[in-house]
């Protein structure tokens, strides 16, 4: 070794050694070159020098790694040494980025090497030695240290990643390991922390954990259910700040935040989420501890309401302190924050409108997405995705589909003249309409049922849903066969909700049953009566559990005896209620005896079905009580016009879900032109492995959901790669899936690929990929993957300087070919959300439909009062004829023009008199059928 007087020249020939040795070699060096290489570098990393160090761990990247010289591995000991002590340094020159990619692309090593060689020094002496180690417990210690105290902004990130990759790494093999629950910990800890960039990317590692949490609880089985509290006692914690906050990335991370928990709740199974929250400070509280569902909804409330609402009462919303003494760790502070680069406002003042730009800034981000989390779980949680599959999430259900008074396929004016349909605005943010339709044969042995059943579809800022509600219990013909004295049995009145895609509960095999009396109770029959309220009771039980006060004690059985009471007092009490029977039954008989007691026998009214088209509708609302006086200021009409019919069209357009579109290109062996890759038809197996991982294979011909510019006339290719879940649909546009047989599908292919803001690069060429082969305006984010010689893939990121840093995979990962699908979809969404953050004016899918929503109530709500209220909802339509009291259920026919209709004189009667019937009904609200039916007829 050189002295020190030619230190600089020393650090120059480590710097031209590892930038040679980290280049693609077309002939391998001999075994001799090599020794004497390792012993170089395995001196350098010895050295005391920390310029040394440095120079070596910033020009000898993990593409050292990805080459696999022979006997490469002998120096992973020496590479972790080293980037500990760059860490460690407090120098202001120490790579510190660059040593943290480096441990970073180890963390999959230590399990497909168990045994790494290492060159060791032996002590007093110069020779060196081959020994074995298991460098797995020294290299997850360093990352969690790097985690919790890297004060590099950069060099955290990359800490934070790599420890989500060693995670995901660990909770694939047979045995985990156990600090697993330690990195958990801190990546929990880390979403509090005070940089909201750092914070950000531990938020994407939680992300990426959704997909391994059946992993996570075979490693313990609350651990999905701790992490979902986490995620509740942080949101608590950092809202009132964040609230009242006027930086961007303080409402960015709320925003990640609450659709992070968003996508926990939809994965894991809702029995989970029913189970009461596991708390330390409060176990002697055990039997007042409410669901985990519950402390979910009252945090999403105070981001709707304000941090404020609920501060003075005791335990409303789960806190930091509530959680495990493990979260209590601290973290150090980063000292070196990279400001982000600024966004490009030149101009910006001729884009936008003062009035424009003041309604942007003053958008309710984080109260907007809370109430969007709030509907999406209230509609989809526990029963998605549905029967379609989860391609289809809302509903494609409209007005004019099932309506007999409408003759149009799609929707149009013609609906607004339906006597069996009105529109309402519920609490400015909700469209409601009511629709009576035909309801559907009931099954043999089912009770009967009218024959009109209710539609309500639902649009709001989170999808649009659609739901039938049909009448369980109502009184049939035949009970008015036989007549007698007070005939008719009142059911009660009561409805109860199922899901489209599952199955309905059991209907009672029965209807109500009839209760004859005689003229007198002295001649009453001496035949055992029955008891039609214990079989309406055990009918409820069966068809509607929801109604159940305990899950297996029917409503018709016995309740237990309270908690407290002795034999003694339970025997007082059967004793008086024994003898005021006895007294009830003496002063029956007395009553009897005395002829001014007797009537006269009257006859119960003939049973008539409702005809009315607007009946069936107008008693569900008034069970909901939105016929009240009190509903009036949150329930209005809407105006029906042209100009609504075009909104409700654009609204139903608009996307319910995040949306991307990924590109993936495959470059084979000695391909460097933009001709010989696009005109590829066909991989690698190894490449369609990656392919067949990033999503399921769909048919663009019948696809139903998300298409990313693709055709469905087989321009474009048959299928594509689709993933989806029920918040984010990705596309992928793969080059080998898309035709390329003629000049006209390549330039096709080249407009489809290019214009995507993600590239996905699979690379078997040699030689580097460069940006400029598939010459394009976009491709804002690279993300290439080379495979390795030992089944691993390395991964280069290459992005535009304006695009803020993302994660899980970081530029120099390295990852197993189980993991790679999973990261590198999830790598490209967060690239995808990046490049859309720095748009200008971007909205996401819920932010753009509640603006239409606005629109749409602050242009069409109706101001009427109250009596012109109850007279729309008692006739929807009153310009049609016979008042629009015609029988939904009657022949319709137009001839010349005219419609008739069979009317029911008994129903044409004012809103404001009293209607007195002894027909009493329940009902069954069940999502409506599937749009795919309905938007194929």
């Amino acid at each position: 070794m050189l002295p020190a007087e030619y230190k600089a020249g020393k650090l120059q020939a480590f710097k031209l050694i590892c930038e040679m040795m980290t280049r693609h070699q077309d002939v391998l060096p001999n075994s001799d070159f090599l020794v004497h290489l390792y012993h170089i570098m395995h001196k350098g990393f010895s050295s005391d020098d920390q310029d040394v160090l440095n120079t070596i761990i910033r020009s000898c990247s993990s593409r050292f790694f990805f080459l696999g010289l022979p006997g490469f591995t002998m120096l992973l000991g020496d590479f972790i040494t080293a980037s500990a002590r760059v860490l460690n340094s407090e120098s202001p020159e120490a790579p510190r980025v660059e040593a943290q990619t480096t441990l970073g692309s180890l963390v999959c090593f230590p399990n497909l090497y168990l045994q790494i060689p290492v060159l060791q020094n032996v002590p007093g002496s110069n020779d060196i030695i081959v020994g074995s180690e298991d460098y797995k417990d020294y290299l997850v210690n360093i990352l969690l240290a790097a985690a919790t105290k890297e004060h590099s902004e950069g060099a955290r990130c990359i800490a934070v990643c790599s420890l989500g990759l060693w995670v995901c790494e660990e909770l694939m093999q047979k045995t985990i390991h156990d600090q697993v629950k330690d990195a958990i910990n801190v990546l929990g800890v880390t979403l509090k922390f005070e940089n909201k960039a750092v914070a950000q990317v531990a938020c994407d590692v939680f992300q990426l954990l959704i997909s391994h949490w059946e992993h996570l609880q075979r490693l313990e089985s609350t651990l999905p259910k701790k992490i979902i509290e986490i995620f509740v006692a942080t949101i608590a914690f950092l809202l009132p700040s964040a609230e009242h906050s006027t930086v961007e990335a303080d409402k960015k991370l709320m925003v990640s935040l609450l659709l992070c928990l968003l996508d926990w709740c939809m994965a894991v199974p809702l029995s989970l989420l029913l189970e009461p929250i596991t708390m330390s400070s409060q176990e002697h509280h055990t039997s007042h501890r409410a669901p985990l569902l519950d402390y979910i909804y009252r945090v999403l409330h105070c981001c709707v309401s304000g941090s404020n609402l609920h501060t003075q009462q005791s335990h409303y919303l789960l806190t930091l302190s509530d959680l495990s003494s493990d979260y209590d760790l601290m973290l150090g502070q980063v000292k070196n924050c990279e400001t982000p680069p600024s966004q490009t406002t030149s101009d910006f003042s001729n884009l936008l409108t003062v009035a424009e730009e003041k309604r942007r800034r003053n958008m309710e981000l984080i109260p907007l997405t809370a109430r969007m989390v709030m509907t999406h779980l209230v509609n989809h949680l526990g029963h998605h995705p549905l029967s379609g599959g989860p391609a289809l999430l809302h509903s494609l259900v409209s007005e004019n589909h099932d309506n007999p008074y409408v003759e149009s396929s799609e929707l149009s004016s013609e609906v607004f003249k339906s006597p069996n349909l009105q529109l309402f605005v519920f609490n400015d943010s909700t469209l409601v309409s009511y629709l009576q339709i035909p309801a559907e044969t009931p099954a043999v042995g089912q009770p009967p049922h009218p024959s009109s059943q209710v539609r309500v579809i639902v649009r709001d800022i989170s999808g649009k849903y659609s739901w039938d509600g049909t009448i369980l219990y109502c009184t049939a013909q035949d009970d008015f066969d036989d007549v007698g004295v007070f005939d008719a049995v009142d059911s009660p009145i009561s409805k109860t909700f199922s899901t489209h895609g599952r199955n309905q509960p059991a209907s009672p095999k029965k209807g109500p049953h009839k209760l004859n009396y005689s003229d007198s109770l002295s001649n009453c029959s001496e035949e055992e009566e029955a008891d039609v309220l214990d079989k309406l009771l055990e009918d409820l039980s069966h068809s509607s559990s929801e109604c159940l006060s305990q899950p297996r004690l029917k409503l018709n059985q016995p309740a237990p005896s309270p908690h407290g009471m002795n034999l003694e007092q339970e025997s007082t009490i059967l004793e008086a209620i024994v003898r005021q029977t006895h007294q009830e039954e003496e002063q029956a008989r007395k009553w009897d005896a005395d002829v001014s007691f007797r009537a006269a026998c009257q006859r119960d009214p003939c049973h008539q079905e409702p005809q009315a088209p607007f009946y069936f509708c107008r008693l569900l609302l008034n069970d909901l009580g939105m016929n009240s006086w009190d509903r009036r200021k949150s329930f209005h009409l809407l105006k029906k016009n042209s100009k609504l019919l075009r909104e409700l069209k654009n609204l139903d357009s608009r996307q319910c879900r995040e949306t991307h579109k990924i590109a993936v290109f495959y470059i084979g062996e000695g391909q460097e032109d933009k001709c010989s890759i696009l005109s590829n038809t066909a991989g690698s197996q190894a490449f369609e492995d990656f392919v067949s991982g990033l999503g399921w294979e769909v048919d663009l011909a019948t696809h139903c959901g998300f298409m990313g510019g693709l055709q469905r006339n087989g321009s474009t290719g048959l299928t594509a790669p689709y993933y989806a879940t029920s918040t984010v649909e990705v596309i992928f546009h793969v080059s080998t899936r898309m035709p390329s047989g003629s000049d006209d599908s390549l330039t096709k292919k080249l407009r489809h690929l290019g214009n995507d803001e993600v590239h996905i690069v699979w690379s078997e060429h040699s030689r580097d990929y460069r940006r400029g082969i598939i010459p394009t305006d976009f491709g804002d984010v690279l993300i290439i993957i080379s495979p390795m010689k030992n089944h691993m893939y390395f991964i280069q990121i290459m992005k535009k300087p304006q695009v803020p840093f993302f994660g899980p995979l970081f530029n120099g990962a390295i990852v197993t070919g189980t993991l790679l699908p999973s990261l590198v979809r999830a790598t490209c969404i967060n690239a995808s959300r990046a490049v859309k953050s720095r748009l200008t004016l971007y909205q996401s899918f819920y932010e753009e439909r509640a603006l239409y929503l606005e629109a749409i109530v602050q242009n069409h709500r109706e101001v009427m009062t109250f009596e012109d209220f109850a007279s729309q909802v008692f006739s929807p339509s009153p310009a049609f004829p016979a008042s629009g009291t015609g029988s939904l259920t009657g022949s319709v026919s137009t001839e010349g023009g005219n419609t008739t209709t069979t009317t029911d004189s008994s129903d044409q009667v004012s809103p404001t008199m009293p209607r007195s019937t002894k027909t009493r009904v329940s009902g069954k609200l069940r999502r409506s059928a599937s749009a795919i039916s309905k938007s194929s007829t």
